[in-house]
């Protein structure tokens, strides 16, 4: 009997040990607001860089991701040769300022505020097309403005071949060799009729049809893909993350709610943009690490693609999940923290940011100093044994699954704080709080689905006003 009691007591204090070390892990995490999708002056914002810091410093903020547009050139060409005669409109972008120039302002701004995490990256825009007729006034720049982020790349090299819509190359790769070819077919036989007195004519031309079709592809485009070819769906898209995935880079779709039209006056107004919203880039597109999300914020409702995409990852036909991020796209001036993440981190350096935004360890919210400010300190799940999983975590379990949620709210009476609790893409349990000072929410799911991974996520909401979004946690159930 003794020795019974004693295992007991063992295994108890054993128990009772991982649960400790576990909130310990937890609580070495620190959690950081922080401003993804910031443009400066490099891409004809208000402010140049040291500015924004300085902003962001002064209202509390202490990590900014830079997103300045890697290239903003269109370019439209006559038939047959596009490239040699055709007109162009550029913006100021990365590319224009210099990559190298920009890289290294980065280095001596962090270098200046040294109590900042300021990382840099690009917005970029893969591919455009074009539609109708110069000649009709009905030319439509399709798909402009359609992007995405990128950061993480620390070398000059890596943005040179960005797969960018106007990134283009001088020297060749093994992919411009076809061009070459193509050139030297025409060009070899041309030069042998030159050398022939009653052929002259005949192989100045096929000599000229050559050297044309060489210089209309030199310099080379970055981009595998012509705007002259009609839509290519997803398939660019896909080469930039692609590209930037194998490099170590961050990927993230920007605002893919959000619908551009306008019409562009330089040239008799005669070009129309045109960026359709693109929510189910989410479902057409793999190996990305997430989206943005601003002032629009329908894909973080329940049953939108967002939940597509992770049901998607729970059920095996996605290798990873897709992570929200609050993107500011921040330009004007102005405060600059009223879309902030909250990042996880385990320890203040630029690597923690880098792998926190990897993992999904984090949650966005809308913050307003006056109305509207709100922090979650904990949302996990956890078993009946002791184990839990935190934000963007996973965990098998063979009990019911326990959710914990605590966190502070500072709002106006009578406004209502309401939490709404969705697995895998449903609304589960709604909990309305009358102007809470602080909430400490804790309930049981003993409805799960079994036979597949599940997921929890929170959305939190001041009247019809989403104003907090978790990541998923992520839950399995066995069987017996």
């Amino acid at each position: 009997m003794n020795t019974r009691r004693f295992y007991i007591a063992y295994l108890q204090i054993f128990l009772a040990g991982i649960c400790l070390s576990r909130a310990f892990a937890q609580e070495k995490l620190s959690a950081y607001p922080a401003v993804i999708h910031i443009h400066s002056t490099i891409s004809q914002a208000d402010y140049p860089p040291r500015r924004i810091v300085s902003l962001a410093r002064e209202q509390g903020v202490r990590i900014l991701i830079f997103t300045d547009s890697f290239i903003r050139r269109w370019e439209y060409g006559l038939p047959l040769v596009p490239n040699i005669f055709k007109f162009s409109a550029e913006e100021g972008s990365i590319a224009r300022y210099g990559i190298k120039r920009y890289l290294n302002d980065f280095k001596k701004i962090k270098d200046e505020f040294p109590g900042m995490l300021i990382l840099e990256g690009a917005e970029v825009a893969p591919f455009y097309w074009w539609s109708g007729s110069l000649f009709k006034k009905n030319l439509s720049l399709n798909d402009w403005s359609r992007h995405l982020l990128v950061v993480g790349l620390k070398k000059e090299r890596d943005y040179l071949r960005l797969p960018d819509a106007g990134n283009r190359y001088f020297f060749p790769r093994f992919k411009d060799i076809p061009f070459f070819l193509a050139a030297g077919i025409l060009i070899i036989p041309g030069a042998f009729l030159l050398r022939k007195r009653q052929k002259k004519g005949l192989g100045f031309l096929i000599c000229a049809a050559g050297i044309l079709f060489l210089l209309n592809n030199i310099p080379f485009l970055a981009s595998r893909y012509s705007p002259y070819q009609g839509r290519k769906q997803y398939l660019p898209y896909q080469d930039l993350i692609n590209y930037a995935a194998e490099r170590g880079g961050l990927v993230f779709w920007a605002h893919p709610y959000v619908t551009e039209e306008v019409s562009w006056g330089k040239y008799a107004k005669t070009v129309n943009f045109s960026t359709l919203k693109y929510p189910e880039a989410l479902l057409l597109t793999e190996g990305y690490t997430g989206f943005g999300v601003g002032a629009n914020r329908d894909l973080l409702l329940a049953q939108e693609e967002w939940d597509d995409a992770l049901n998607s990852y729970c059920e095996g036909r996605r290798r990873q999940p897709a992570w929200v991020i609050a993107e500011a796209d921040y330009r004007t001036g102005g405060r600059i923290d009223s879309i902030q993440n909250m990042i996880f981190l385990s320890a203040f350096k630029e690597e923690s940011v880098y792998e926190a935004l990897r993992a999904g360890r984090l949650y966005i919210r809308y913050y307003s100093e006056n109305k509207c400010d709100i922090s979650l300190d904990d949302f996990h799940i956890a078993d009946s044994s002791g184990g839990s999983a935190f934000i963007a975590g996973e965990i098998t379990m063979r009990s019911m699954p326990r959710l914990f949620i605590r966190g502070t709210a500072k709002l106006n009476s009578p406004e209502e704080l309401r939490v709404e609790v969705i697995r895998n893409g449903r609304g589960i349990k709604e909990i309305t709080l009358a102007a809470p000072q602080a909430f400490d929410l804790e309930f049981e799911d003993d409805v799960p689905e079994t036979g597949r991974i599940n997921y929890y996520r929170l959305n939190f909401f001041i009247g019809k006003t989403l104003v907090l979004a978790t990541n998923p946690i992520f839950v399995r159930i066995k069987d017996g």
